[in-house]
């Protein structure tokens, strides 16, 4: 089947949930003119790897497994095939110069292998400070809250917290493995935080980074179009998927006990992204 897109014109979004990884697709669908499509789980098609590094880590060194290291030269280039195959068939339409944004917020454990794989690809990773993020998943999941009719399971406030610190330290661990797998101009890590106080500068600092063409009036337009501020006042706040875009907050919606447990078990990588440095007196030693 005849390829929808290069390979050099995909660019996958990954970033733990409520990283404003929503708000970074929107962004480059409208100042790209791209596809953007919206968590097709694809990533999911690799993860028992990552389970195998921690459940069996053996098993990878094994040359009868397919999807050990030693046949690395022999799944990259099959699973290559295959991702493409998928995305040609599956993925929206495009038109002769668009880009595909695929996001994938939940699949962000595997973006090192997705990197592996689709070598020629782009990946954006959203850095968001986890206690904004846990404040958020709290709120989300409230009762009556956007996502609560999702759920199957009881509002559990501390365990909200520690679940989130998990995934975190898992997504320390691979944001790591991905700067060392990823091709020189392949990766771009942007943090929230940064985007949210000058929204222009970061994107155009990422298309250089990504050597993406910028068309001045639509890069205006969709900031416009896609900030904060342009949200009906009745669909954004408190229970609203677009909740407050607000750096910091966590200060005053988490308790005490939250954000030491936070600070205590994320330490390496809040200091990495510096996010310590806000705080003249962290809450723990």
């Amino acid at each position: 089947m005849a390829e929808k897109y290069q390979e050099s014109d995909i660019l996958w979004i990954f970033g733990h949930p409520r990283s404003g990884t929503t708000w970074m697709a929107k962004l480059l669908a409208d100042w790209l003119d791209s596809y953007l499509w919206n968590e097709p789980g694809i990533g999911h098609c690799v993860t028992f790897r990552n389970n195998l590094e921690r459940n069996d880590p053996l098993r990878l060194d094994d040359p009868t497994f397919w999807f050990s290291t030693p046949l690395r030269n022999a799944w990259q280039p099959a699973l290559n095939s295959f991702f493409h195959d998928i995305i040609s068939r599956c993925s929206p339409e495009h038109s002769e110069d668009g880009y595909l944004l695929i996001k994938e917020p939940n699949s962000s454990y595997v973006a090192p292998l997705i990197a592996e794989i689709m070598p020629k690809s782009k990946i954006i990773v959203m850095i968001r400070d986890p206690r904004d993020v846990t404040a958020s998943l709290i709120d989300a999941r409230r009762p009556g809250s956007w996502m609560a009719e999702r759920l199957t399971t009881e509002f559990d406030r501390n365990q909200i917290v520690r679940q989130t610190v998990g995934r975190f330290q898992n997504l320390g661990v691979k944001l790591r493995d991905l700067r060392e797998q990823a091709a020189p101009g392949q990766l771009y890590e942007m943090h929230y935080e940064r985007l949210r106080a000058d929204t222009e500068s970061q994107l155009r600092h990422l298309s250089h980074v990504f050597g993406l063409e910028v068309d001045d009036e639509r890069l205006a337009a969709a900031i416009k179009a896609n900030s904060y501020e342009n949200v009906p006042v009745a669909e954004r706040g408190p229970g609203q998927f677009v909740r407050n875009a607000k750096v910091g907050g966590w200060a005053n919606e988490l308790t005490g006990d939250e954000i030491e447990f936070i600070e205590t078990n994320l330490r390496r990588f809040l200091s990495e992204h510096g996010y310590l440095e806000e705080r003249a007196t962290p809450a723990t030693a």
